[in-house]
C-alpha cells in the first residue's frame, strides 16, 4: 500500500540517527575548529583587528549553531517517531521499571564501552586543539622574548594526562569487557534491599579487596545551548569492602555478591536516562594492570509490600573495620582519656588525592587569570575569575591544612580546629548535645566525603571533622563519640 498511501515510517535506530547527525556535523565542526585556531593564533600574536575578530567569531558561532541545529532536528524527529509508535502513557504504570528493557530482564550491563568512546573523542579533540595552539603560538613568542607564552603549555600537559587516563581505561575495557549485574529480585525496594551478583568476564584477584558502593543521585540540567550544564548531587550513599577471596564462577570469570540495605526515605528511580533520580551501583578493585571499575544504573522503587530481607551473602567476604582502615590508609587517631572519654585526632592533608586534584584545578584556573591579565582583558573578567579563584584557593587550603581534635567525655565535648598557627575552640556540655551523626559533605564525581556533625538541642550544628573518605569509618567514629559521652564501652 506504500505506492498509494504513504506508510507510517518505522522509527530510525538511535545509533544510525546519531551517526547520520555526526556525519552532517563534521564539515561545520572542522570549519569552526579552523576559525577558532585562527582566532587564538592571531589574537595571541597581536594581528587581530576588530573586523577580523568579528568575522572569525561569527564563523565559530555559526558552526556551533549549525551543529546544534542538526542534532536538535535529529532529536525532534526521534521524539516524534517515538511518540507515534508508543502507546499513550506509561506501559506499566504500576511497575514502571518494566518500561526499560534492561531493567525488565533483570540483567543490567555496565556502561563502560560508551564511556570509553566518548572519552577518546574528547581526548583527540583536546590534543588536536592544544597542539595546534602550542605549535603556532609558543615558538614565535619565545623568540620574541615573551616568556609568558609558556603558559600555553599547560593545555598539552593536561591533554597528556587525560591521554594516559584514556589509555588505561581502554586497557581495562579490553581486559574485563562488559560486566553484568544479575538482580536477585526486581526492583530494589526502598526500605528493603538491593541484591544480586555482578558477573565479570575475567578472573578478578584484587590486591587489597573489592570496594562496593551504592549511591542515590539527583541529576539536573540547567541553561540552554552552550550554557547548558548538568550537575549531580549525592542524596545518599553506602559502601562496603569485600576481601579478595571472591567466588570464582569458572577459571575465567568472577562473581561479586551484592547486598545493600536501602533507606525508606529516599526518592524512587527515574526511568529516563536524563534528569531525575538515579541509583548507581559501583564495583572497584585495584589489581595488577588496569584496575577494575564497573557502574550500573539500577532500579529502586517503593513497593506496596516490602519483601523480607534475605541473609546477606556478602557477610563471609566482608572486611573488618580494622582491615578497612588499613586499606584506606586512615590517619585518624582514637585515644582513651584518663576521665573515661576518648580523643579523636584528624590530621591535616588526610586526603592527598582529593587535595591534589583540587590544587590542580586551582592552578589551571589561576593560569587562566594570568592569561587574561597578560592579554589585558576587560577588568570585569579578571575580577569575576579572581573571586572564584579565591573561593577555590580557600577550599584547597582547607584540605591541606585543616586539623581537628575532638575530646568527648561524659561531661563535655570539646572541638578544636586549627589551620597552621590559627586555632578555634568550642566546648559543649553533654546535656546540650542532641545527637552525633555523619552527613555528606564535599563530593568528587560519585565519591562522597563525610562530615561529622554534632547537633545541639537548641538546633545548632557544629562540624567536628570534615572530609572523611570512608562511610564505614565515619559511621564508626560517630558511634565511638556517642559511646564516649555516654561512658559506655
Amino acid at each position: 500500500m506504500g505506492w498509494i498511501f504513504k506508510d507510517e515510517p518505522s522509527p530510525t535506530d538511535d545509533k544510525t540517527a546519531r551517526k547520520r547527525a555526526t556525519l552532517l556535523s563534521i564539515p561545520f565542526a572542522l570549519m569552526g575548529l579552523f576559525a577558532l585556531v585562527l582566532f587564538l593564533h592571531d589574537g595571541l600574536l597581536g594581528g587581530l583587528n576588530r573586523q577580523k575578530a568579528f568575522g572569525l567569531l561569527s564563523a565559530i558561532v555559526a558552526s556551533g549553531g549549525f551543529i546544534a541545529l542538526i542534532f536538535g532536528i535529529n532529536a525532534k524527529k526521534r521524539a516524534i517517531q517515538e511518540a507515534r509508535h508508543k502507546s499513550p502513557g506509561p506501559e506499566n504504570p504500576e511497575k514502571p521499571w518494566l518500561d526499560r528493557k534492561d531493567w525488565a530482564k533483570g540483567r543490567i550491563t555496565s556502561g563502560a564501552r560508551k564511556s570509553v568512546i566518548l572519552l577518546w573523542v574528547f581526548v583527540l579533540f583536546w590534543l588536536a586543539v592544544s597542539t595546534i595552539i602550542t605549535v603556532l603560538v609558543v615558538p614565535p613568542e619565545w623568540h620574541r622574548g615573551n616568556h609568558a607564552a609558556l603558559i600555553a603549555l599547560i593545555f598539552p600537559v593536561i591533554g597528556l594526562v587525560v591521554l594516559a587516563f584514556a589509555v588505561n581505561t581502554s586497557l581495562a575495557w579490553r581486559r574485563y569487557g562488559q560486566s553484568v549485574f544479575e538482580m536477585a529480585a526486581m526492583p530494589g525496594a526502598l526500605g528493603g534491599t538491593l541484591e544480586g551478583m555482578i558477573q565479570v568476564n575475567a578472573r578478578l584477584q584484587p590486591e587489597h579487596g573489592l570496594h562496593l558502593r551504592i549511591s542515590c543521585l539527583r541529576r539536573a540540567t540547567t541553561g540552554a545551548g552552550k550554557n547548558r550544564t548538568t550537575t549531580e548531587k549525592i542524596l545518599w550513599q553506602d559502601e562496603k569492602w569485600l576481601r579478595p577471596d571472591l567466588p570464582q564462577t569458572d577459571l575465567n570469570a568472577t562473581g561479586i555478591p551484592i547486598y545493600f540495605k536501602l533507606p525508606a526515605d529516599q526518592p524512587e528511580s527515574t526511568t529516563d536516562m536524563g534528569d531525575g533520580i538515579h541509583w548507581k551501583l559501583e564495583a572497584l578493585a585495584r589489581v595488577r594492570g588496569p584496575n577494575y571499575h564497573a557502574t550500573f544504573d539500577v532500579p529502586v522503587f517503593k513497593l506496596p509490600e516490602t519483601p523480607a530481607p534475605a541473609d546477606d551473602p556478602t557477610a563471609p567476604y566482608q572486611m573488618s573495620l580494622d582491615e578497612i582502615r588499613r586499606q584506606i590508609r586512615s590517619h585518624v587517631q582514637v585515644n582513651d582519656l584518663a576521665d573515661g572519654g576518648k580523643e579523636f585526632i584528624f590530621p591535616a592533608a588526610r586526603n592527598p588525592g582529593f587535595a591534589s586534584g583540587a590544587t590542580a584545578i586551582l592552578l589551571i584556573w589561576t593560569a587562566v587569570i594570568v592569561f587574561l591579565l597578560w592579554k589585558q582583558a576587560p577588568p570585569l573578567l579578571p575580577l569575576v575569575f579572581g573571586a572564584i579563584d579565591l573561593v577555590m584557593a580557600g577550599f584547597a587550603f582547607d584540605l591541606w591544612f585543616r586539623r581537628s581534635r575532638v575530646a568527648a567525655t561524659p561531661e563535655r565535648v570539646q572541638i578544636e580546629t586549627a589551620w597552621l598557627g590559627f586555632k578555634k575552640q568550642r566546648t559543649l556540655k553533654v546535656s546540650d548535645v542532641a545527637n552525633i551523626a555523619t552527613d555528606v559533605g564535599a563530593t568528587a564525581g560519585h565519591t562522597a566525603y563525610y562530615d561529622l556533625k554534632i547537633r545541639t538541642r537548641d538546633r545548632r550544628e557544629l562540624t567536628a571533622a570534615k572530609n572523611l573518605g570512608s562511610k564505614p569509618e565515619a559511621d564508626w567514629l560517630a558511634q565511638q563519640m556517642v559511646a564516649a559521652v555516654k561512658n559506655s564501652p
